[in-house]
């Protein structure tokens, strides 16, 4: 029987919560199990790379990254990874059990059709023994007996004619009676291979079970870490939303104020450019969209930890210019916990555009100018909740986020 389970890699215990993470299995996929399973099965190999990198991580978040927000960040990413690799082990359980389930027919008639050829086989032995002690007790046939005491010569050919047919039957007898032991003896050989399928795939997929059963505990484990970090960023993130609820609230009225100049000047067209001219779309770091970031906005749309990245993080050089992306009344927020240096735009006709994180604003820049589109209004920073140097763009109609790259064709 093939040895399909092979052992791979011992990872450190968890030093953060009370749960010992299992050595990781790889599984020995065999080309000769059925496409399915054999496909699935490389997927599931696939993947141990990256839950070998998961059982490290979940060992090393704690005594390596000191921010809590990191962490957090970091727990989110783990548990995706592990909702990936635990689907990819659920399919190929189900692809394994689908197998296992057409084997075991296969072997029911399998046994069924040996049943019937050991039976037949076992009427034609039985022939043949009862041919051999007619032999043994009667003696062989004798040619020659039979061509002397022929009372005429018709008699002899039909005794010569019978004899032959004798003979011919004697023959047919044995060489049917081989064909058939030989049939029986294939027929075992086939069903002692598919039962020993069978076994190495029920060992495939307890192994399986087993890395998955590993891999629930540490994402349980994970998800009550996290919430234990929650608990200790709850009033950053609350006071973070709140001062972003303000800012909107009053980004509304100024847009009241404000639109009707920014869009005499020529504002509010709904064609944006490029904001960070020194860095194109090869520059983005995170697009719009679900997120796995904890101090991201709510969204119960998305999947854990149900936020959303509400603009478009352009990662160029620290201290780029960063320019209007269309001409309107600028409104500055310097320090703000979440998008630490922020300028809002409002440029008439429902939208705006935000700029976080900037390290600095233009020289002389101050909030109620109009500035023209192109022009250079902050610089690229890190300020606020920050993981790096990048500008955090948004676009808004009416005060709803949209996806930036609607207009920017990124």
């Amino acid at each position: 029987m093939r040895v399909r389970v092979l052992a791979a890699l011992a990872i450190a215990t968890l030093a953060w919560i009370p749960l010992s993470v299992q050595p990781v299995s790889a599984i020995y996929c065999y080309s000769g199990d059925p496409p399915a399973v054999y496909q699935a099965c490389l997927s599931y190999n696939g993947g141990i790379g990256q839950q070998v990198n998961n059982q490290n991580q979940l060992s090393n978040i704690q005594s390596h990254i000191n921010n809590v927000t990191l962490q957090i960040n970091a727990i989110d990413t783990l548990i995706n990874n592990l909702k990936n690799q635990i689907a990819a082990q659920q399919a190929l359980i189900a692809q394994t059990q689908t197998a296992i389930d057409d084997l075991n027919r296969q072997i029911r008639f399998g046994e069924a059709d040996l049943t019937r050829l050991v039976a037949n086989t076992s009427v034609r032995d039985e022939l043949l023994n009862q041919r051999l002690r007619y032999i043994d007790s009667h003696g062989a046939l004798n040619y020659v007996q039979l061509v002397l005491t022929a009372s005429n010569f018709n008699q002899m050919m039909d005794r010569m004619v019978a004899a032959q047919q004798v003979a011919a039957s004697d023959r047919k007898l044995l060489d049917d009676l081989a064909l058939q032991h030989s049939q029986v003896a294939i027929a075992n050989s086939a069903l002692d291979a598919q039962k020993s399928q069978v076994t190495a795939l029920l060992e495939q997929q307890k192994a399986t079970e087993a890395d998955m059963q590993s891999n629930l505990k540490a994402q349980a484990a994970a998800l009550v870490y996290e919430q234990q970090l929650e608990v200790q960023l709850s009033a950053q993130y609350a006071a973070v939303q709140a001062e972003r609820a303000a800012i909107d609230a009053q980004v509304a009225q100024l847009a009241v104020q404000y639109q009707v100049a920014a869009a005499k000047a020529g504002g509010g067209s709904g064609v944006f450019a490029w904001p960070e001219p020194a860095c194109g779309p090869n520059c983005i770091s995170q697009r719009f969209g679900c997120s796995s970031f904890y101090l991201e906005v709510p969204d119960p749309n998305c999947p854990w930890p149900h936020k959303i990245h509400t603009g478009l993080d352009i990662a160029g050089p620290y201290g780029s210019n960063i320019i209007a992306a269309d001409t309107g009344v600028v409104y500055l927020y310097p320090g703000s916990i979440g998008y630490g240096n922020l300028v809002v735009m409002i440029h008439g006709n429902g939208y705006s555009t935000y700029y976080g994180h900037t390290a600095g604003y233009a020289p002389g820049l101050s909030s109620g100018q109009v500035v023209a589109r192109g022009t250079t209004i902050a610089f690229e920073g890190s300020t606020g909740w920050s993981t790096g140097p990048h500008l955090h763009f948004e676009v808004r109609i009416n005060g709803v986020y949209k996806d930036p790259c609607i207009w920017l064709g990124c």
